[in-house]
């Protein structure tokens, strides 16, 4: 008989995980109900979708959106949180999520409170996120803050688009060169180097290079195609390790302008959750806290980490960012008159509003100049391949 992976809820609200020997699920559910566990997901053993893949496996930051979206909206309507998970959990099409937004059901039906649920699911839901759902149910404010929330998802999404946005026409245009080179070296000059075995002259040095990669891309592609498959399966593993991503990112910074924007990008996402965190009434150490990990450049993220300590210790947090040397003065100066007015959360909103009109000016500025430096760069090396078919021909023509 057939094994079944289930995970149910005892009386006292606990998940647990196990297995049974059953004909079918149904029997399967009477089986776990008669041990006195309430069950939630019950799956075949081996199944596509197996148990422990929906509590593992990392959810789509666009399901999140939709899902607080949603929630927003029936909330909104006057449906009760309870039963609007039930209804979000039958909406959603993904089958990892749709088993997450059960077990959150589940958990609020048995008295858990929605935050702690939520923060069983880190893969899913991050510190921010379960952080203004706790300072919602305290507050009274959950629908509030939820959709507050949801326009800090928006926002951060809206700057990812206008940045994969502004490199769309570039890939474009670097993939059409790289495909019109090989098409070059592997159509074009094998029928022109015919015109060269007759000659017995040695060939020019550039025209033995793009024969010698013709040969190798005709002859050898199989090869090339396998070694670019295994290139981007390595790359994907390595993108998994922080360690080679920290690495990957120090190398990248290094280029001053690339750091400049990686900067402003930080700044935005950091200001944006800091000044989010402290409106729903999060205290600056425990905002701090939360906001630091969020940070990708690492030297700016040691020294905002530093000043967490610092201002634990007693110091303002205005006194600390000006010992820091990737804040601009103006942010250090506008987060010192807030901290003094008592306004710092609406500081931190203004800071990040700024910041996201420079990220799109300095894209902008990064497009203008890339552009040119690839049509630069692809015109080179097609025209270092039309002078190497063309210098025997001139060499043929100077003897005659």
């Amino acid at each position: 008989m057939p094994v079944f992976v289930y995970k149910a809820k005892k009386e006292n609200a606990q998940t647990v995980t196990g297995e049974v020997t059953a004909r079918d699920a149904d029997e399967a559910v009477d089986l776990i109900g008669r041990l006195g566990l309430l069950p939630i997901v019950v799956e075949e053993k081996g199944s596509s979708s197996s148990l422990g893949t929906a509590s593992s496996r990392p959810i789509k930051t666009r399901h999140i959106r939709a899902f607080t979206r949603q929630l927003v909206r029936l909330l909104k309507s006057g449906v009760p949180l309870l039963r609007s998970l039930e209804i979000l959990a039958r909406q959603t099409h993904d089958v990892h999520f749709s088993g997450i937004i059960e077990d959150l059901a589940a958990n609020l039906r048995n008295g858990r409170s929605f935050s702690s649920s939520l923060a069983d699911y880190p893969q899913a839901f991050t510190d921010i996120y379960v952080t203004l759902v706790r300072a919602g149910e305290e507050s009274g404010r959950l629908k509030e803050l939820l959709s507050s929330l949801m326009i800090y998802q928006g926002k951060q999404e809206e700057i990812s688009q206008k940045v994969r946005g502004a490199l769309v026409y570039p890939a474009v245009m670097l993939f059409v060169g790289i495909g019109t080179v090989l098409f070059i070296l592997s159509f074009v000059m094998p029928k022109i180097s015919l015109l060269f075995e007759g000659m017995h002259t040695a060939l020019p040095w550039p025209t033995q290079v793009v024969i010698g990669l013709s040969h190798g891309i005709r002859f050898a592609w199989p090869a090339l195609v396998v070694l670019l498959f295994l290139g981007i399966i390595a790359a994907r593993s390595l993108a998994q390790m922080p360690s080679w991503r920290r690495k990957v990112n120090d190398l990248i910074t290094t280029f001053p302008l690339i750091r400049t924007f990686v900067v402003k990008t930080d700044l935005e996402r950091f200001s944006r959750t800091m000044g989010l965190l402290m409106e729903s009434g999060i205290p600056i150490l425990k905002a701090l806290e939360i906001a630091v990990p969020t940070l990708d450049y690492a030297p700016l993220r040691a020294q905002l980490s530093l000043c967490h300590q610092r201002v634990s210790g007693g110091d303002s947090f205005g006194e600390c960012l000006r010992d820091s040397g990737f804040i601009p003065d103006i942010v250090v100066q506008l987060i010192s008159v807030g901290e003094e007015s008592g306004e710092l959360s609406g500081a931190l909103k203004d800071i990040a509003d700024t910041c996201e009109q420079e990220i799109a000016e300095a894209t902008r500025t990064m497009t203008t100049l890339l552009e040119p430096l690839l049509i630069l760069a692809v015109g080179l090396v097609v025209g270092f391949v039309v002078f190497a078919m063309l210098m025997p021909i001139f060499q043929m023509d100077a003897f005659a």
